[in-house]
């Protein structure tokens, strides 16, 4: 119910209001406002809307009786929650699209320690000519969370089967060529969430966004773009009594853009966080949010990550990808500790002396390194060369690209930035005692 959305609140991206409440003696009707917060000066579209919720008080609920998907059983309440039609624009839009249907039900039954279990509903739908889309085909949503008394934990998952969308074709205007309608193809989208509240007050465990498969057409292009086996899981764990850790973990299968496929992988880990201080960074995140204006912000945050520091805490970045030109693979470990500040204002790369330090390792195929450095020297080139009369060949634009890579990267290897071994450009990069060595050759971090 609104209690979890409350706790998700927390974040301080979204803003619960209750618009209106009426007490009754076997049910209440209430309107909660859900206001989500946009960057000052973000065009994108307002995804603020509000929910509707009946509640049926128990121990039976009996003035839900005859109410589509509420069952008469022991409970402390159930709740219908509905979306507001008239809320926003799109509320509104999806309201006229599903006609008679509810666009979006939750029935949650709420136990008498606390605890709930929601079940959440979106019917399919399939419509022709609505607005800029010439068909909408979309399987449904089916949905269900179990949440435990006084938010300890959450469980649940979200499946969408598949959703189709194509746009409508554009004819010629202006000198423009008619286009073909854009396409957008997803299947079997899943979330799932398994967290758990412990120490700090901070919720441990996971969740995992995937998706089996998305295809989608530009209709300015003429190469699609295709993407199988996404999965984005974020996770947090206790390090020890004191630390927490987590991590951001995304694979792709395999990713097909502008006719160039390959598959990959990231991997970010966060070590030696101390809990209590990230405790205080939540609840400074949700101060500050709704005291924008408060003078105090930035010293208090300051005077946190101060105290994060002093716990060193540990970033780790892993990557690898393998494409048909060739593979990918680079680790980036940074180490942090606590900084003088006094001077940060007057001198903002003292800023440096919280690293206590630093490594990367990079190995590239040299054949997608250079096909890379080529295709973006090409651009340039045909950029300059646009509206040259006689234009220029396109064989002989790519001939003086390439040698301006090779001239490049030639460069480099002489710098002593990057090594060519075997087939690979490798290059070894630390930092440590204030120094940095790029393949154990000292860089200046400061001017003579």
């Amino acid at each position: 119910g609104v209690e979890a959305l409350a706790e998700s609140a927390k974040s301080g991206n979204v803003k619960l209001s209750t618009v209106r409440y009426q007490r009754g003696l076997f049910s209440s009707h209430i309107v909660t406002r859900v206001e989500i917060a946009r960057p000052e000066g973000d065009d994108t579209p307002d995804l603020s809307f509000a929910i509707r919720q009946q509640v049926y008080h128990g121990p039976v609920p009996l003035a839900g009786w005859g109410t589509p998907g509420v069952p008469m059983q022991l409970s402390g309440a159930m709740v219908r929650a509905t979306l507001d039609p008239d809320s926003s624009d799109w509320t509104r839009q999806l309201a006229q699209w599903y006609g008679d249907q509810e666009p979006i039900l939750a029935i949650s039954q709420i136990a008498f320690d606390g605890a709930s279990a929601t079940h959440i509903t979106m019917p399919a739908l399939i419509r022709n000519d609505v607005e800029d889309l010439q068909s909408l085909k979309f399987s449904g949503l089916q949905g269900q969370f179990q949440v435990a008394p006084k938010n300890a934990a959450v469980q649940g998952d979200l499946t969408v089967a598949s959703l189709e969308a194509v746009g409508k074709p554009k004819a010629a205007s202006e000198g423009q060529p008619a286009t073909d309608g854009g396409q957008v193809n997803l299947r079997d989208l899943t979330m799932t969430v398994n967290q758990h509240k412990g120490p700090f007050n901070l919720l441990f465990g996971e969740s995992t966004f995937k998706i089996a498969e998305l295809r989608a057409q530009d209709p300015t292009s003429s190469s699609p773009f295709a993407m199988t086996g996404l999965s984005l899981t974020g996770s947090l764990a206790l390090q020890n009594p004191q630390q927490v850790a987590g991590e951001l973990r995304i694979k792709a299968d395999q990713v097909t853009v502008d006719q160039e496929s390959g598959t990959g992988s990231l991997l970010l880990t966060l070590r030696n966080l101390d809990g209590a201080t990230v405790e205080k960074l939540q609840q400074w995140q949700q101060k500050a949010s709704s005291q924008p204006e408060d003078p105090q912000a930035l010293d208090d945050i300051l005077a946190l990550v101060k105290t994060l520091l002093a716990n060193k805490p540990e970033f780790v970045l892993n990557t690898q990808a393998k494409m048909t030109q060739g593979d990918w693979q680079g680790q980036l470990t940074l180490n942090f500790q606590d900084f003088n500040e006094a001077n940060l204002l007057q001198d903002p790369s003292s800023l440096l002396g919280a690293l206590e330090k630093g490594a990367a390792d990079a190995a590239v195929s040299r054949t997608l390194v250079e096909q890379i450095l080529t295709d973006q020297i090409m651009n340039e080139l045909q950029s300059q060369a646009t509206g040259q009369e006689p234009p220029i060949d396109p064989q002989a634009l790519r001939g003086m690209a390439a040698a301006q890579a090779s001239q490049q990267l030639q460069g480099l290897i002489t710098a002593g930035f990057i090594k060519l071994d075997g087939g690979r450009y490798t290059t070894t990069v630390r930092f440590a005692d204030g120094k940095l060595f790029v393949n154990d050759q000292e860089i200046p971090l400061t001017s003579p």
